[in-house]
């Protein structure tokens, strides 16, 4: 049996999340409005591969249309990076244009894309994410 290695988001984005900088009170500067907008452009791609995949159950590539999207979540999220700092120094620690650019066209590799902001949000959360 071959001994696979299974991806641990849930460990990658904790590890993400507890490095984040702090304010002087303590609690992590990124707050979760910041994350929430970048997630839900997330969740709208993937509402739309959802549909995509239900329709196309042995299909394991998207198609262009949908990789496209699937690239065009780096423009959405250097907007948000670009107008808070606390966001850009999120997304060079969680890495989130270098996970982008490993999704390719691959469904897998976009479901694991999209638990992992799950997981970073909810991480930011448990440690103490302010939302305002």
């Amino acid at each position: 049996m071959e001994d696979r290695k299974i991806p641990d988001v849930a460990a990658e984005a904790e590890a993400v999340v507890q490095k984040l900088p702090k304010d002087r009170y303590g609690n992590i500067a990124l707050k979760t409005s910041q994350l929430r907008r970048f997630l839900s452009a997330v969740n709208a791609v993937t509402n739309r591969i959802m549909v995509y995949h239900a329709r196309h159950l042995d299909e394991r590539q998207l198609p262009l249309k949908l990789a496209s999207e699937v690239k065009y979540l780096k423009v959405k999220f250097a907007y948000q990076a670009g107008r808070m700092r606390e966001v850009q120094k999120f997304g060079e620690a969680a890495r989130i244009k270098e996970h982008i650019d490993e999704i390719g066209d691959s469904f897998e590799r976009y479901q694991g894309f999209a638990r992992y902001m799950e997981a970073l949000v909810a991480y930011h959360k448990f440690y103490g994410g302010q939302d305002k």
